[in-house]
């Protein structure tokens, strides 16, 4: 059963909408705005059954596909950086800002095979026409090409060290060592 995308324009009263927290001249943010998301969950819809639990999203799925072009990186990457970066989640069609990554990354591999070849190239060169325009390219480096891995995502790269640390301080917490501790 195909998944619905929730309505951007929602207003909660506790919780800021992502509409009120990203800038409006954002790359990312203009990308979202004039991608014809419509025409692409028309045409996916077809590939979705009446019966069964709720898919994920179209809107959700194509967009962690067009980021992972966008910043040539892993599926892994793209979903752990949908988690921390707003504009991630404004794109794939998110209304509040949540800090959990919104489907295994193994779901991106199967949405791949649900859509088909042919329909990834599509969406993958319109996404491509929509980038220039929306001059994607200046997001985090310009080298005269879009970002690979080395560049992608500064706050990807800051959670995953801090995740590191964590986990480091915690094992030799485990075994008495001082790392990371003042010591007594």
């Amino acid at each position: 059963m195909k998944g619905k995308s929730p309505d951007q324009g929602t207003l909660n009263l506790f919780e800021p909408v992502l509409r009120q927290i990203v800038k409006h001249d954002h790359p990312l943010t203009l990308f979202a705005d004039n991608f014809p998301w419509n025409d692409i969950e028309s045409e996916y819809s077809s590939l979705y059954s009446d019966k069964g639990a709720p898919a994920k999203p179209v809107r959700l799925m194509a967009g962690l596909l067009i980021l992972k072009d966008i910043f040539n990186c892993s599926d892994e990457g793209v979903v752990a950086g949908w988690a921390r970066d707003p504009y991630f989640q404004y794109l794939c069609g998110a209304n509040l800002f949540i800090e959990k990554t919104p489907c295994d990354p193994s779901d991106l591999a199967r949405f791949r095979k649900r859509i088909g070849k042919d329909r990834l190239e599509r969406l993958l060169q319109l996404s491509a026409g929509i980038a220039e325009k929306t001059a994607i390219d200046s997001i985090e480096v310009k080298n005269g090409s879009r970002p690979g891995k080395e560049d992608f995502s500064y706050s990807v790269k800051t959670g995953i060290f801090h995740q590191v640390i964590r986990k480091i301080n915690h094992l030799a917490g485990k075994v008495n060592l001082p790392f990371g501790r003042e010591r007594k």
